[in-house]
């Protein structure tokens, strides 16, 4: 009777993995939240140190990405889910999309002077940024489906609203990115863990 049981157990693992492959986990929240933190901060110190938001945005990403490689990493060995492919992915796609939206933008600032007034560069690099939240949407998490037009929508937004815009801006992300932490991820209900 155990070697049955024990095949019905197997079945039924299988059977769940399966399930999760067409329905991923969003995966540990503590990445959401620490990025959810990192938006708000930043964004808030565009508004009250714009020099020192971009030192923070640099050094605070570069630290931001590798801490979510290691919470992700912890996370995945935990749940047995750990592939190394979706991993290498999920780094070209955030840390490799990030890069090339900051560098990008960067790089039409220095073609077209113009553009280094005011809050353009932040503009656009806001608005490249979506660009990768909603691609992550199409390949990673629903959420960024709506989250990266957002974030799109709000980067050409801020340059109409005359105080704490980015502030505003960030705090909207910030539970954008926290909110749907608190709720099971779709299909795949009890899958995913609080914190890593």
């Amino acid at each position: 009777m155990s070697n049955v049981q024990q095949i019905g157990e197997d079945l039924q693992f299988v059977r769940q993995a399966v399930a999760r492959g067409r329905h991923p986990a969003r995966g540990p929240a503590s990445i959401y939240w620490l990025w959810a933190v990192y938006v708000l901060a930043g964004y808030a110190l565009i508004d009250f140190d714009r020099p020192a938001s971009g030192w923070f945005f640099m050094i605070g990403g570069i630290l931001g990405g590798i801490a979510s490689w290691q919470l992700g990493k912890r996370w995945a060995l935990r749940t047995g889910e750990y592939d190394l492919e979706m991993a290498r992915r999920g780094m070209l796609h955030w840390g490799g999309g990030i890069i090339l939206a900051v560098a990008s933008a960067l790089a039409l600032c220095a073609v077209n002077p113009p553009l280094r007034q005011g809050a353009y560069s932040g503009q656009m690099v806001v608005v490249l940024i979506g660009m990768v939240y909603f691609l992550g949407g199409v390949h990673f998490d629903r959420n960024f489906l709506w989250l990266g037009p957002l974030l799109m929508a709000g980067g050409v937004l801020v340059g109409f609203v005359p105080r704490y815009g980015w502030t505003a801006l960030g705090a909207v992300i910030a539970l954008g990115l926290v909110i749907p932490t608190l709720f099971p991820a779709g299909g795949t209900a009890g899958t995913v863990e609080q914190s890593a």
